[in-house]
């Protein structure tokens, strides 16, 4: 069989006979040519290391896991004893809850039922001392 006999049937080329083992591409970082005559090139500073330590923290207790409700927790911005002031704001998915109700039910009158239930909106928490921000809980 011939080379135009093997490609009318559908065969690969034949392949070529190589090298065994070919020679390694040059290193791009090891043996580099000396500088053109002229340049001077400064001495490479020794390699810094940063050691950023960070300060101890004063209160030993982790922040409190915010629920739907007030909570007892003390306040990082005053650092009193508290129960948490809610405000309830709307989130993606009252806006998506809101959406699917008008499409389902075919009249807007359904669409304003997500903005009245606190299930779908987002919790923030802020402290009624001094009124900071504390956190916010998410439904899920």
């Amino acid at each position: 069989m011939d080379a135009t006999m093997e490609n009318k049937m559908g065969l690969p080329p034949p392949y070529e006979q190589s090298a065994r083992n070919p020679a390694p591409p040059p290193s791009y970082f090891g043996d580099n040519p000396p500088p053109p005559p002229g340049l001077v090139v400064p001495p490479a500073a020794p390699p810094r290391t940063t050691v950023i330590v960070s300060p101890p923290t004063t209160t030993g207790s982790a922040p409190a896991k915010l629920g739907p409700g007030p909570t007892g927790t003390s306040c990082p911005h005053c650092h009193k004893s508290i129960v948490t002031r809610i405000d309830f704001v709307p989130n993606n998915r009252t806006h998506i809850a809101s959406a699917a109700l008008c499409v389902l039910a075919g009249c807007c009158c359904g669409c304003i039922i997500p903005y009245c239930m606190r299930s779908c909106k987002t919790a923030n928490h802020y402290c009624p001392q001094c009124r900071a921000f504390v956190g916010s809980y998410t439904p899920s």
